[in-house]
C-alpha cells in the first residue's frame, strides 16, 4: 500500500492567550528574538501607539514596592509618560520614596523601598521605612489599585530563613488586601540576575536562584501577576543589577499587559 506523505498536514498551534493575571509561567518561561521578550505560555499586549499605553494607566493608583530594581521602572515610566510629573518629596540621602502624578489623567505613581535589609553606600531617612506588607495593609484597595512588589537583591547577604520569612509575611498581606478588595491588582516582579565582579561570594546569582525559587513557590497559588525578570535577564544576557533601558521597557510592556 502507497501513502503519499504530501497529503499529511500538521495544524498549526492556537495562539496564545493575551497575558493577564493568574498565569503560572512555565520553565523557561519565555525567550528573545529581535531584541524583544517572548513569554512562552501568552502573548504581549500590542502597543502600536503611546496612547494605548497611556490607557492602561488611566485612573490607576500604582505603588511600586521594592528595591532600586523597580525603581528603574519608576524612572522608565516618568521618562516616557510625559503626563507624569515627579513631586520632589525633598529626601535627604539615597532616595527611599518617589512620587509623581498625572492630574489630566488621574494616574498616581509612587515607589516605596523595602524596609530591612537593605544595602546602601549612603544614609536614607527611615521615616519612610515599612516593611512591604506594612505598605500593603495601609492601602484600602480597590479596582483602581495596582501594586507592584520586588524582594530579593538585599537579602542576598543574610541567612535565606530571613528572606523566607519576609515574603510569607508578604504573602499574608496579600491574602488580607484580597478579602477587602478582591479587585486590585497584584504584580510580582522576580529578581534580575547581577554582575559578578561585586562581593561575588555575598552578592553571587547563587543565592538569587534560590531566592527565585522561593518566590515562585510562595505565591503560586495567588491570584497575581508574575514578571520572570530572572529569565528576561538571563535571556538579554545583561549581567548587571540595573539592566539597560530595553530590558526595562520589556519588563514594563509586561506590566502593561497584564492591566489591561
Amino acid at each position: 500500500m502507497f501513502i503519499s506523505a504530501s497529503t499529511l498536514t500538521e495544524s498549526p498551534p492556537p495562539p496564545l492567550e493575551q497575558c493577564k493575571i493568574g498565569m503560572v509561567p512555565p520553565f523557561p518561561s519565555g525567550f528573545v528574538l529581535q531584541n524583544k521578550w517572548r513569554p512562552a505560555f501568552c502573548r504581549l499586549a500590542n502597543f502600536t501607539l503611546h496612547e494605548q499605553m497611556y490607557t492602561c494607566l488611566y485612573d490607576k493608583m500604582i505603588y511600586l514596592m521594592g528595591d532600586s530594581t523597580v525603581r528603574q521602572w519608576y524612572l522608565y515610566l516618568i521618562k516616557s509618560f510625559k503626563g507624569l510629573k515627579h513631586f520632589d518629596l525633598h529626601r535627604t540621602g539615597l532616595e527611599s520614596m518617589a512620587l509623581s502624578v498625572d492630574l489630566q489623567r488621574n494616574i498616581r505613581l509612587q515607589w516605596n523601598k523595602h524596609s530591612h535589609p537593605f544595602v546602601a553606600s549612603r544614609f536614607y531617612s527611615v521615616k519612610d521605612d515599612f516593611y512591604v506588607s506594612e505598605q500593603i495593609d495601609k492601602l484600602d484597595g480597590g479596582p483602581h489599585y495596582v501594586i507592584v512588589i520586588c524582594l530579593g537583591q538585599h537579602f542576598r547577604p543574610f541567612p535565606i530563613h530571613l528572606f523566607i520569612k519576609r515574603v510569607i509575611n508578604v504573602r499574608k498581606a496579600l491574602k488580607r488586601l484580597f478579602l477587602r478588595s478582591p479587585d486590585a491588582k497584584v504584580i510580582i516582579k522576580a529578581e534580575n540576575t547581577r554582575e559578578i565582579s561585586i562581593d561575588a561570594e555575598r552578592f553571587t546569582d547563587f543565592h538569587g536562584y534560590i531566592q527565585y525559587l522561593i518566590v515562585k513557590d510562595i505565591f503560586r497559588d495567588l491570584h497575581v501577576g508574575v514578571i520572570d525578570a530572572w529569565d528576561m535577564t538571563t535571556a538579554y544576557n545583561t549581567n548587571s543589577v540595573h539592566p539597560p533601558e530595553n530590558v526595562v521597557q520589556n519588563q514594563i510592556y509586561m506590566f502593561l499587559t497584564y492591566i489591561c
